[in-house]
């Protein structure tokens, strides 16, 4: 049994958490989830290639259209949105890496979670950025329940999964398979997920990505050595 209290999903970008643990967000009320890199870049004018393929004019027209497609998916699964300044890496021209680990601390305290999901670290840079960052300022929330949940993507390569297991391992922090996706309905939470991760089909993420059963929602409970499993 998920303990009592507000569960935070850290989401690395818009839609991350959605397509990840779009189930177990619909089923668990008062959920929140935090997107990090959401910022704006300042030289708006400029477009990646990720941009330009998807068919922005700018960059400004691109974060705007993934603010308004992830406040879409959130209403649907019914939690809080919340966001980070941070720049998606594809808009960076120097190191701004440092802010992340003070600035995802900040942003988790406001939250008051008392269960944090955080990304395994799996498919991107960034998504190996933020999962190193909950676990640095883990000690900072003694209270909190500490989960890793896999990205849903067809761009993860075969064994990465095992492979951060054994990092983790190797950095004495046990990954312990948790059971967190909901059974059954659960008050309509499955048709919410459904619509949500539909709602992103026509958007930079893979139709194959968002189809119900195609990522199964798979979660692990973190703990560190000197901590006893509850």
């Amino acid at each position: 049994m998920l303990e009592d209290g507000r569960l935070v999903a850290v989401s690395s970008y818009f839609n991350d958490a959605v397509v990840s643990c779009a189930g177990l967000l619909a089923a668990r009320a008062g959920s929140a989830v935090l997107t990090v890199f959401s910022g704006m870049p300042l030289g708006a004018a400029s477009l990646a290639d990720t941009d330009r393929r998807s068919g922005f004019k700018d960059a400004r027209e691109a974060l705007l259209a993934r603010h308004a497609q992830s406040d879409r998916a959130l209403s649907l699964l019914g939690v809080q949105g919340a966001q980070m300044d941070l720049l998606d890496e594809q808009y960076l021209e120097n190191g701004e890496g440092g802010r992340l680990t003070g600035a995802l601390a900040v942003a988790l305290t406001a939250l008051r979670p008392r269960v944090i999901l955080i990304p395994l670290g799996l498919f991107r840079p960034g998504h190996i950025r933020v999962c190193d960052a909950g676990l640095t300022i883990r000690a900072l929330f003694p209270h909190v329940v500490w989960f890793a949940y896999e990205e849903a993507s067809d761009g993860t390569p075969p064994g990465a999964v095992q492979e951060r297991l054994a990092l983790l391992l190797d950095r004495r922090i046990t990954a312990t398979p948790a059971g967190l996706a909901p059974e059954g309905d659960a008050g309509g939470a499955r048709q919410r997920a459904i619509a949500a991760r539909a709602s992103l089909a026509d958007q930079n993420v893979s139709a194959s990505a968002t189809a119900p059963g195609r990522h199964p929602e798979r979660y692990w409970r973190l703990s560190w050595k000197r901590d006893k499993i509850a």
